[in-house]
């Protein structure tokens, strides 16, 4: 399914009935990165996953995460989705902030997985805009492989090569602009660190044990800084815990969503 916005078309998957959930994926992946959680979560709830600009089946490029965040609003306000659980793996979780910004009060529930509210550190948007420079030399393929790795666990690269392979796969590749794009809005996102406190619904907050990304230690000061959130670290996962421990990760959202 696709709805318009400013020229471009924006896909998303609805499946199943009950109380709305919204997922958003991370870079550089697409709403498919959601399909084992589709399956499990269906049966009891409504689960929207949209396709952010540029990646699977939506057209454009992306430029800010404000911008990806008016996108997810009007599949919301398409589907009159009121109230909902939004979700965001990383990236995803970077555009629900910026989407809380401006629309808190329609948000039920809140997951925050594998993600992290500070934005980036000048050393980090450095290699962000090294990995641009990279694509833009020698295409995509190199920086996607050394990516896949960069996300996994010590032990799941070492250990399961064919999740490494299925990581891997799963990332988007046909559009360089779409992952230069993303990863300059990623680097040049804001610090969402002050709209925590202001955070008054029900929050999940889950991350890989051995997550460098959006490591352990920003989900802490997540926790600590949204009243009432629940924390849960997930051993053997890297920043990609819903692959890597899939039935932990799943778990965790719907003994979660059964709460709310």
């Amino acid at each position: 399914m696709k709805i318009v916005r400013d020229g471009v078309e924006i896909s998303y998957k609805d499946e199943g009935e009950g109380l709305p959930v919204v997922l958003l994926h991370g870079f550089p992946f697409s709403g498919r990165m959601w399909n084992r959680q589709i399956a499990a979560l269906a049966p009891s709830h409504r689960v929207i996953t949209p396709d952010f600009r540029g990646f699977g089946d939506s057209g454009g490029v992306p430029s800010t995460v404000e911008q990806l965040a008016g996108d997810v609003e009007a599949v919301v306000e398409h589907l009159e989705l009121e109230p909902f659980v939004l979700g965001g793996f990383s990236m995803g979780g970077y555009v629900a902030f910026r989407y809380l910004a401006e629309h808190a009060d329609r948000v039920h529930a809140l997951m925050l997985l594998d993600t992290r509210a500070e934005a980036d550190a000048p050393e980090a948007k450095q290699r962000r805009y090294a990995g641009i420079d990279r694509i833009k030399s020698e295409g995509p393929d190199g920086f996607l492989n050394d990516f896949a790795k960069l996300v996994l666990s010590p032990k799941t690269v070492e250990s399961r090569p064919d999740v490494v392979a299925q990581v891997r796969q799963m990332m988007e590749e046909e559009r360089a602009e779409s992952l230069t794009g993303g990863l300059k809005a990623i680097a040049e996102r804001p610090d969402s660190t002050p709209l925590l406190g202001r955070l008054k619904m029900r929050t999940l907050i889950v991350v890989g044990e051995d997550d460098k990304a959006t490591p352990p230690d920003s989900a802490k000061k997540m926790h600590e800084a949204i009243s009432g959130s629940q924390l849960v670290i997930i051993p053997g996962a890297g920043h990609m815990t819903g692959i890597e421990q899939p039935e932990r990760f799943t778990k965790a959202l719907r003994e979660f969503l059964e709460t709310v």
